[in-house]
C-alpha cells in the first residue's frame, strides 16, 4: 500500500503562504522605520541643532520712557531719604563727640570734663604722712 499523508498536513499545506510573508516584510518595514525615526530623533536631531545654531531672535522693543510723575515721585522720595540721612549723620557726629569727652575712672569719678569738679583727693600710703 502506498503512504498517504495524513489530511491535517494536506490542510496546511494547501493554505497559501504569502500573507504571512507579506506580514513579516511590513512588519519589518515598520519596525525599522521606527527605530530610524526614533534614532533620527534622539540623535541626529540634537546634534545638528547644536553644530548648526540658528541665529539669536531680535531683542525685544525698548520700554517706552519714564512716565514724569513716576520721576516726580521718585524724586520726592529721594529728597525725604536725603533728610532723613542727614538727621541721622548728624547724630552720628554728636554720638562721636560725646565719645572723645573723657570718661569717669576709679582716680577721677566725675570725669575731667564734669562741671564743678573738685581735685581728686591725693591718695597717702598707710602710716605715711605728708
Amino acid at each position: 500500500m502506498a503512504e498517504t499523508p495524513p489530511p491535517a498536513e494536506s490542510a496546511e499545506r494547501s493554505r497559501p503562504r504569502w500573507p504571512l510573508i507579506l506580514g513579516g516584510l511590513v512588519g519589518g518595514a515598520l519596525l525599522v522605520g521606527a527605530g530610524l525615526a526614533l534614532g533620527w530623533y534622539l540623535f541626529y536631531r540634537p546634534i545638528v541643532n547644536v553644530a548648526v545654531q540658528l541665529p539669536a531672535p531680535p531683542p525685544p522693543p525698548a520700554p517706552p520712557g519714564p512716565d514724569e510723575k513716576e520721576v516726580k515721585a521718585l524724586q520726592d522720595q529721594i529728597d525725604k531719604q536725603k533728610a532723613a540721612n542727614k538727621q541721622i549723620e548728624e547724630q552720628i557726629a554728636v554720638l562721636k563727640e560725646r565719645l572723645k569727652a573723657d570718661v569717669c575712672t576709679i582716680k577721677d569719678p566725675l570725669g575731667k570734663s564734669a562741671p564743678n569738679a573738685a581735685p581728686p583727693p591725693e591718695e597717702t600710703a598707710p602710716g605715711h604722712k605728708t
